[in-house]
Order: C-alpha cells, then sequence, then structure tokens
C-alpha cells in the first residue's frame, strides 16, 4: 500500500497466493486467466482509542446513543484489522438493538419469534468479500452519524462501493450466490440506502436504489428455490427478505412468488410458522387485490369491470375476516385483552397532550406486529371502502346497506400515528426505526388522501417525529419521499393535478368518507 514500505500493491487474491499481480483494475488479470475469484485491493484498517480506557479493559466504552466524539482513529495496518472490524460491529450493534432487549424477547411467549436477521451476519463468514464491506459500510456510516464521524462517513462510502463491485461479481459465480453470505450483503446494502444513501439532487435516485437492492434480494431468494432456505440462518434471512418483499410488492401493486403455495408452506416444513409468518402471509395477498382493483379501474367495459368489482369486495372481506381472526388469535395469548385500536385521549376522557397514548406495552415485537397489522387492514380496508362505494350507487343489492363498524382506516391511521413515538425514543435504537418506515408511510399517504376534518392535525403529527428523527440522524422521511418518487404512479391522467395526493386517494379509495358520512350512515 501507498506509504507503507513493502507492503505488496498486489489484489489480496495473489498476496494469498505469494504471486505478482498485474494490478489490473477493477480485476486483475492474474485472477482472470487462472479463473479465480479476484478479492479486490481495499486497504485494511484499524482504530486506536482517543478516549481513556479503565485499567483492565481492553474495549473502549462508547455511552449508548451518544452524541460525542468517535472513538474510532483510522490507520491503515494488517495486523490489527480485526480488532477493528470486531470493534466496528461492536458500536454498531449496541446503537443498533433497542436498549432492554429483554423486551423484545419476551414475545417469544405468545408466538412472535424475537430475533432479527441482522443477528445471523455475526455468525456468517464475515471474511467473505461481498458481507464484510457491506456490513462495515452500515456499521461506519451509522457510527459516524451517530458520532459526527467524517472520517467514518467517508470510509462507509467507499466500503459500500466495493460491496456494489464485489456483488455484481457474485452475480456471475453460480456456486455463491446461494450462500447465505450473499443474501445478507443484499440486505445489508438495502438497509445502507434506507438511511445512509445517496446524496443525489435526484429526488427518487434512493428510493430507486434501495428498490432495487430489495427486488435483488428477493431474486437471491427465489434462485435459492423454497427448499433452500431451512436451515436456521437461511430461515431468519428469508423471513425478513420475505417481509421486505411484500412491502415491495405492495408499494409497486404488483404481486410476487412469495403469494404462491409453494413459498407459502415449504420454507416452513422444518419450523412451524409463528403468527408474524401468518401475518406476513396475509399481507402477501394485498398486492393480489390492488392489482385487481387498478386493473378494474383500467377497464373499459362497463360490465366486466361491475361483475370484478363485486368479486373483489367479496374476496376483500375475506381477507379481512382472516385477519380479524389472526388479531384474535394473538389476543387470546395474552395476559388481557388487547385492543384492535388505540383509544384516542377524548376516548378515555382525557384533554391532556400524549405522543402514544396508552401505547407503552413493554414488548417490543408485540408492538411493531401490531403496526404491521394495522397497516395491513388500513390498506384492506381502503379497498373495501373503494368497492363498496361504487357498488352501493350501482348495484345496491350486491353490498349490504353499510360497512361493519371496525372498517375504519382512520382510526387504524391514528392508532398508527399515535404509536410512532414509541418507535422512534432513542433506547429503541436503529431497530425501531427501521421497522415502523412501511406503517409510518401508509399512515401519510391516508392522512394525505382523508377528507375528515382532523386530518391535518394527524399529518403534523407525523411530520414532528420525521423532524425528530432527522435530529437524530435519520432520514426516514427524505428515503420515503424518494421512494414514493421513485414509484411511477401510472393513473395520473391530470398534469394539473398532484400526483401524489392522487395517489394517496386511489390507495385508500378516492372516495374516503369523511366521519360526519360514517355517522350518516350508522344513522
Amino acid at each position: 500500500m501507498v506509504g507503507v514500505p513493502g507492503r505488496s500493491k498486489g489484489c489480496k487474491t495473489c498476496r494469498k497466493r505469494k504471486k505478482g499481480c498485474d494490478l489490473q483494475q477493477p480485476v486483475c488479470g492474474n485472477c482472470i486467466r487462472g479463473g479465480l475469484i479476484c478479492e479486490g485491493y481495499a486497504r485494511q484498517w484499524t482504530f486506536i482509542v482517543n478516549e481513556p480506557v479503565p485499567r483492565g479493559n481492553a474495549i473502549a466504552v462508547v455511552a449508548r446513543r451518544s452524541p460525542a466524539k468517535s472513538p474510532l482513529t483510522f490507520l491503515p495496518d494488517q495486523l490489527n484489522r480485526t480488532a477493528f472490524e470486531t470493534q466496528s460491529v461492536s458500536i454498531f450493534f449496541d446503537l443498533y438493538f433497542p436498549a432492554d432487549e429483554r423486551k423484545v424477547r419476551k414475545s417469544s411467549t405468545v408466538g412472535l419469534d424475537f430475533r432479527n436477521w441482522i443477528t445471523v451476519v455475526q455468525k456468517l463468514d464475515l471474511e467473505d468479500v461481498a458481507l464484510r464491506p457491506a456490513l462495515l459500510a452500515f456499521c461506519l456510516a451509522r457510527i459516524g452519524v451517530s458520532h459526527n464521524d467524517q472520517a467514518a462517513r467517508e470510509q462507509a462510502i467507499k466500503l459500500y462501493g466495493t460491496a456494489l463491485k464485489e456483488m455484481n461479481l457474485r452475480i456471475r459465480d453460480h456456486r455463491r450466490i446461494r450462500t447465505d453470505e450473499t443474501l445478507a450483503a443484499g440486505k445489508l446494502m438495502a438497509h445502507y440506502e434506507m438511511f445512509h444513501g445517496s446524496t443525489s439532487p435526484e429526488l427518487k435516485t434512493r428510493g430507486t436504489n434501495w428498490k432495487a437492492h430489495t427486488e435483488g434480494v428477493t431474486m437471491l431468494t427465489q434462485v435459492r428455490g423454497p427448499h433452500g432456505l431451512m436451515s436456521e440462518n437461511a430461515r431468519l434471512l428469508f423471513k425478513d427478505s420475505r417481509l421486505s418483499a411484500v412491502i415491495t410488492a405492495i408499494v409497486s401493486r404488483k404481486p410476487n412468488f412469495f403469494a404462491t403455495t409453494p413459498w407459502r408452506t415449504l420454507p416452513f416444513e422444518s419450523k412451524p410458522k409463528d403468527l408474524s409468518d401468518e401475518l406476513h402471509d396475509i399481507m402477501a395477498m394485498i398486492p393480489i387485490l390492488l392489482e385487481e382493483s387498478d386493473l378494474i379501474y383500467a377497464c373499459q367495459d362497463d360490465g366486466v369491470a361491475h361483475t370484478r368489482r363485486i368479486r373483489l369486495f367479496h374476496q376483500c372481506r375475506a381477507t379481512d375476516h382472516t385477519l380479524r381472526n389472526w388479531f384474535a388469535d394473538l389476543s387470546s395469548r395474552l395476559p388481557s385483552p388487547l385492543p384492535s385500536v388505540i383509544r384516542t385521549p377524548a376516548e378515555q376522557n382525557d384533554t391532556s397532550e400524549h405522543d402514544c397514548f396508552s401505547f407503552e406495552l413493554g414488548d417490543h415485537m408485540l408492538a411493531i406486529t401490531l403496526a404491521l397489522y394495522w397497516s395491513t387492514c388500513m390498506l384492506l380496508h381502503g379497498l373495501i371502502d373503494m368497492t363498496f362505494e361504487s357498488l352501493r350507487s350501482s348495484s345496491p343489492t350486491d353490498v349490504p346497506r353499510r360497512l361493519p363498524d371496525h372498517i375504519d382506516p382512520h382510526r387504524l391511521a391514528t392508532s398508527i400515528s399515535c404509536s410512532i413515538g414509541y418507535f422512534i425514543r432513542p433506547e429503541m435504537g436503529l431497530w425501531g426505526v427501521q421497522l415502523i418506515g412501511f406503517p409510518l408511510g401508509v399512515a401519510l399517504m391516508y392522512f394525505l388522501s382523508s377528507q375528515d376534518a382532523n386530518a391535518d392535525e394527524e399529518r403534523r403529527r407525523l411530520s414532528g417525529n420525521i423532524a425528530a428523527l432527522s435530529q437524530m440522524g435519520l432520514s426516514l422521511g427524505t428515503f420515503l419521499t424518494s421512494l414514493q418518487a421513485a414509484t411511477e404512479p401510472w393513473f395520473v391522467t391530470d398534469e394539473s393535478e398532484d400526483p401524489w395526493r392522487t395517489r394517496s386517494r386511489l390507495w385508500f379509495g378516492g372516495n374516503i368518507r369523511p366521519q360526519a358520512r360514517r355517522d350518516e350512515d350508522q344513522r
């Protein structure tokens, strides 16, 4: 390396083989001719501790989620590479997981698997040439933001570039494309884009990059097949990959293979599904209903459209029944019944201000599962509302006189809005923030489309939460905006109209009834 006398500048593969390297970029010619995997020219780094370390303690103590000066200073030194990487990953995990992990583990008693895919990474081969730079890029980017360390952020960008290059090579390798390390590297790069992605002035760049990584992970999963995901590590990676892929399918309003029977059954043959798996099964069916809604919207034959709309209405009601049974099963496993929505201060006869109302469950996995349940119900109830309004005016005998009281997207969106504060507290770490992104986006879209009088107040509440995240160095709002821009609103025909407001109205039925109309219906 430059500035290190006697150190070879060759690629890592040639150095390991003690062969001369022609230094060809990005892959050395010797490796190409020998049919070898070139491990690149990335320099190795280590760290020194700037802060005093108590006698007898060899590891620097970093204040949890403290904005204090970073404890890392980068020095090129091959001998201490492992020490640096271990320290970086250790600091990152302290920042990532909730301060009280016992509140995550409690969920196993009610049939929710508390383990997170990122814990699998520690068990994999961290020398893997794609996984290692992806993991370090994510770690150093988070450390750089949390400790205002520009050197860490710059090194994260370089490592991310290395990970991209290695993944491009990896997808051409039919053997290594099927490894857990490859799947984990793809997920880490998607999370990197979510929290620390492109700063390009092109609004949709970050959302486009995240979708590309998520779709890439979906492709890697499909290549392995449902029978190739039965080991413990692969199962946990698959569990989160499936959820991300289902969310992407919902955003795109296009179903994917995760909704098919083989993928809903075969990966779970070695271990039965838990309640979160069952919820993800139901979520995987939502894109099918959304796509059918779009096809009806575009249908030119009124008679065909009417018949399909009746069928869609009954499919949505059947899915809603499945969701309600799932919730009843979850609630029955708890010591006391679980409310289906959060009660507002007015309903509690409480006029004081609350950020989370009564959403202090003491069980983090249960909390995020509830938020995903509310999001799924919102999307489904929006479709039910839309088809009901259309059929009630054209064919009232095909639908009930009014919808059941629980079909109420506004109450669900308000529940999500009230719960956001629970997940974005500093003690929740990055874990809570990365899980709440989808429910937050769904609630924002609802309040953008809603005609209810207090929708503006709820939008302001959510905007305040997003602003609080920005102050913590988590630009989730920027990511959601970019993701929205990356999804083309094909159904917008009036260029003078706000496409995102139009998209939101169509997501939630276009004819969402304000509360006054609901009260009239019930009378």
